[in-house]
């Protein structure tokens, strides 16, 4: 027992030695420092182009009229430059799943007519997205005064506690996009450099020569590459928490992501020679597994292309973050997603250590 420990040790001892080195490496090089400040530039736009802003000034109302009003059919363009764009539903259902992208639903009560030519103020229930929670005073008072000024009467648009919390199969923002994006760039700018430099300046023979085997040196390298990796997947979580209904699946599905995205960084590191062959290959690499996984939830996509996506890793992994931001995850298709993600994943790591191994022939 004792043996083993102190054999667990000694592996993990090796590990961080490799780690710790190209941590502090990467850090010292220029390009390293320019990407992370690049990829922080990225997060923070794609946060901010996903949130209301100011100049915004078009409110998308999933509306559900109970009473069938004629609250649709009024001019719908406000002085200040704001304007509805009402999309009626049959049903309080229908309404939810149909909020999507949009920033509001309404449910008009049956006597809004009367109370409305009454010179009362009609209530509006409104709901909003899960997202959105911590700003309710605030959209109730937005809202109110935009209806208010729209009819030209008081309107008061009560929202409490009407969070809507999308469904798995409706997608609400392209956040979970960015996470499998973030990754990756950090991962395929910083991770093969550590790779290709070993092998520039020759200090991989020595490496294989070391006690250290080809396994340790791969994870080595994969550990150092996770520490930043885990700075963007950090900055992420920080700007988009609100997004999170399940934190467990999130954790899981962006621990995913990082692996796989650092096995693959690992991979282009290993077989590519140069840093301008791997400036040639970034393009192919985006097109075949970023590219498709942002398009595989698209409704009008062939039906044969979205059967081929679906069984893309990257897809599945955008998937399972879309879960850990929805009112559930459906177990089947969820173990399917894990199931292909991990299974890419130990495939990747698999053909790294093998190739790392034959380097020493």
């Amino acid at each position: 027992m004792n043996e083993t420990k102190a054999n667990f040790v000694d592996n993990l001892y090796r590990v961080w030695a490799i780690a710790s080195k190209d941590i502090v490496d990467a850090l010292k090089n220029k390009n390293t420092r320019t990407n992370i400040i690049l990829l922080v530039i990225i997060v923070v736009f794609f946060y901010w182009s996903s949130t209301p802003r100011p100049f915004d000034k078009r409110i998308d109302v999933a509306i559900y009229d109970e009473g069938h009003s004629g609250l649709t059919d009024l001019p719908t363009q406000l002085a200040d430059g704001y304007r509805f764009e009402f999309y009626e539903a049959s049903s309080l259902q229908e309404m939810e799943r149909m909020m999507g992208y949009k920033q509001l639903g309404v449910v008009v009560p049956s006597d809004f007519d009367r109370v409305l030519e009454a010179g009362g103020e009609p209530k509006l229930t409104g709901y909003i997205l899960w997202v959105h929670r911590t700003k309710v005073s605030e959209l109730e008072l937005k809202y109110s005064d935009k209806f208010s000024e729209m009819l030209g009467q008081p309107v008061s648009v009560n929202i409490g506690e009407n969070f809507v919390i999308p469904q798995p199969d409706v997608e609400t923002s392209t956040v979970q996009f960015t996470i499998l994006f973030a990754v990756f760039w950090m991962a395929i700018t910083i991770v093969p450099h550590l790779m290709m430099e070993e092998k520039q300046t020759r200090t991989m023979e020595a490496l294989l020569v070391s006690p250290a085997s080809a396994g340790q040196v791969v994870m080595g390298k994969a550990l150092a590459g996770a520490f930043y990796v885990l700075l963007s997947g950090g900055l992420f979580f920080a700007l988009n928490w609100a997004y999170v209904t399940d934190w467990g699946l999130a954790l899981l599905a962006f621990l995913c992501t990082v692996l796989f995205s650092i096995g693959v960084a690992l991979a282009l590191g290993v077989f590519i020679k140069s840093p301008q062959q791997m400036t040639l290959w970034m393009l192919p690499i985006v097109v075949v597994l970023l590219v498709p996984a942002f398009f595989a939830s698209e409704p009008n996509l062939a039906i044969n292309l979205k059967a081929i996506f679906s069984w893309l890793p990257t897809t599945a992994l955008v998937e399972m973050v879309q879960f850990s931001f929805s009112s559930h995850a459906p177990l089947s298709q969820l173990l399917t997603n894990l199931a292909i993600a991990l299974g890419s994943t130990a495939l990747v790591f698999t053909i790294v250590i093998w190739k790392v191994r034959r380097s020493d022939r």
